[in-house]
């Protein structure tokens, strides 16, 4: 025993400094965690509002109800410049949402998929998306183009 306190006089500095480096490496950790929490649950709450406005804009405006129409005839009446313009809109949000979740900052929705699938097989996002994809890095076109060719 008297080895043991003769050592803690000679190292209690060291073994006091140890412990505030672990200590502090531990708040840190801890504090890493809840940040990325919450900026998780604050990229989830954008993405929602961004959402929820490109569709009120959609319901509002009667010139957008083709984009909606699962029976739309483009031989008649082609797809409107302002048709193409709120498709890209939703395009562009869909590509937001799959690099947050590729970069795990948002986690996979349950439904993303049978959404684009439903989405896209419509005949003026379908065409939009078609004319259109190459705006869009490889990756996400491969992936929308997986999922619209899913059975």
């Amino acid at each position: 025993m008297p080895g043991f306190i003769s050592w803690m006089g000679n190292h209690a500095f060291d073994l006091l400094s140890a412990v505030g480096i672990i200590s502090s490496l531990a708040f840190t950790a801890a504090s890493y965690r809840e940040n990325t929490k919450s900026r998780r649950l604050s990229n989830l709450v954008r993405l929602t509002e961004q959402h929820r406005d490109i569709w009120d804009e959609s319901q509002g405006n009667p010139k957008l109800a083709r984009v909606r129409d699962p029976l739309a005839d483009l031989y008649t009446k082609p797809v409107t410049p302002e048709e193409s313009q709120f498709v890209m809109l939703l395009l562009f949000h869909l590509h937001c949402w799959y690099r947050a979740i590729q970069g795990g900052e948002v986690k996979v929705l349950e439904g993303l998929e049978m959404d684009i699938k439903n989405f896209l097989g419509r005949p003026v996002p379908r065409f939009v998306w078609e004319q259109r994809k190459a705006y869009f890095d490889p990756d996400f076109r491969m992936f929308v183009d997986q999922v619209i060719s899913a059975a």
